[in-house]
């Protein structure tokens, strides 16, 4: 009988270089703006690129500010699932995150 796998490695087609990042105040905005569009590879791009930016604490700050990220742990995706506790989880090792 098979088994199905579900592999931990995003999808091959998602590419976190290719993310559109704003400068400055605008970042965080704007990838919070991308979370919540209806495309799943723009949600997978964007919750990549917050992965790099909440290890600055000044990041981590500005995205507990926005605090939507709560509601992308029940997406339907394992991806977007995936990525979100990891963001959550780096922004719990910054003492502003805690």
């Amino acid at each position: 009988m098979a088994q199905p796998r579900i592999s931990a490695y995003p999808p091959p087609d998602i590419d976190p270089t290719k993310a559109a990042l704003a400068f400055g105040r605008r970042a965080l905005p704007k990838l919070n703006e991308e979370l919540q569009s209806p495309e799943l590879l723009t949600q997978q791009r964007a919750l990549m690129a917050l992965c790099d930016l909440v290890h600055d604490p000044e990041k981590v700050y500005q995205a507990i500010a926005l605090g939507d990220l709560k509601t992308l742990l029940v997406h339907q995706d394992q991806t977007v699932r995936q990525k979100t506790t990891e963001v959550l989880s780096v922004m719990a090792l910054h003492s502003i995150g805690r």
